[in-house]
């Protein structure tokens, strides 16, 4: 990149973070088979995301004493909340055919579409392959006595089904709903000491019953969206006939296919008390000379999209780490 103050390593896994007694002085990491360390002359700063930060902490013996213990790690200090507190925001998907060729289609005439469209966006940067993909939006209260809204919706010119793992012919669009503010909460804990086994992750979704009731209403929401008179001439059914269940039929379907919109936060929390795994300024409690810069410190879930507020505390925390430089 030719920027003298970055080396960045690629195909390499950290496997665990180093300390001399409680200061952080660097990391140990595998790559090409062999074992490697490097050492930090300042400060280290851990941005392994919300599920490779606790999982990292963890296998280098900062976490919750007994399950360090349970999996023969030796512990350097005993933080029960880290891999606690896990939020995200749960959304669940209406996808509905449509005889429009308007939006991203699969199949042999979709496909031709879609290439044309890709030489189109080539040459002039518009068309069907500059869309966002989430092309409209919105916020609402699921309730008129609340402060803020609670709802987030989104409109996608394409079907949507498993995270588009599960694939269906022809054309559609898909229209979601997420809960902003949960209550609901999960954890990341260690499947084994090894840093190539993934952590185990439970975000136990709609454990807290007020999350199912405020999705259950979203979704009646979004129904009365889509029966709405504009897209009549679109509306070829949905897909799974959600569009029709009521009651006791669509919490089934809300339980059994709600799921993430990629808003993870949370396990490695932020705050002032004794429990928080890092203070305001981000620095691990009871360790010296690291940070942790990533979703994982915030301590509950903002009502939006979370990749701006994450860069916002990189910048806030790289301004401080210069000033004191």
């Amino acid at each position: 990149m030719g920027w003298p103050n970055l080396h960045a390593i690629t195909d390499a896994l950290a496997t665990r973070l180093l300390f001399d007694n409680r200061r952080a002085t660097g990391l140990e990491f595998r790559r090409n088979g062999q074992t490697q360390t490097v050492k930090a002359r300042g400060e280290v700063i851990l941005c392994a995301g919300v599920f490779g930060s606790p999982h990292l902490l963890k296998l280098s013996g900062i976490g919750p004493a007994e399950e360090l213990s349970r999996q023969g790690i030796p512990v350097i200090a005993d933080l029960p909340q880290v891999g606690e507190n896990l939020q995200d925001h749960i959304d669940f998907v209406m996808n509905y055919r449509t005889s429009s060729t308007e939006s991203v289609g699969y199949g042999l005439r979709g496909g031709w579409h879609l290439l044309s469209e890709a030489i189109k966006w080539w040459r002039t940067g518009e068309g069907l392959c500059a869309t966002p993909a989430a092309e409209a939006g919105g916020f609402l209260k699921s309730h008129p006595d609340i402060d803020v809204p609670d709802l987030q919706f989104h409109f996608t010119a394409g079907l949507v089904d498993d995270h588009s793992r599960k694939l269906h012919w022809g054309y559609g669009y898909s229209a979601h709903v997420c809960v902003l503010r949960p209550h609901s909460r999960g954890s990341v804990t260690l499947r084994s000491a090894q840093a190539t086994d993934a952590p185990r992750i439970d975000p136990r979704y709609l454990s807290d019953e007020r999350d199912a009731q405020k999705l259950r209403r979203g979704v009646e929401m979004l129904q009365m969206i889509m029966r709405a008179s504009p897209f009549d001439a679109y509306d070829k059914g949905e897909i799974h006939g959600h569009d029709r269940m009521q009651g006791g039929e669509l919490m089934d379907a809300i339980r059994n296919r709600a799921d993430t919109i990629y808003h993870p936060v949370g396990t490695c929390r932020m705050g002032r008390d004794a429990d928080a795994v890092v203070d305001p300024m981000l620095r691990l409690r009871n360790i010296e000379n690291i940070r942790i810069v990533d979703a994982s410190v915030m301590p509950t879930l903002i009502g939006g999209n979370t990749n701006a507020p994450t860069v916002m505390m990189a910048e806030k925390i790289a301004g401080e780490m210069k000033y004191h430089l």
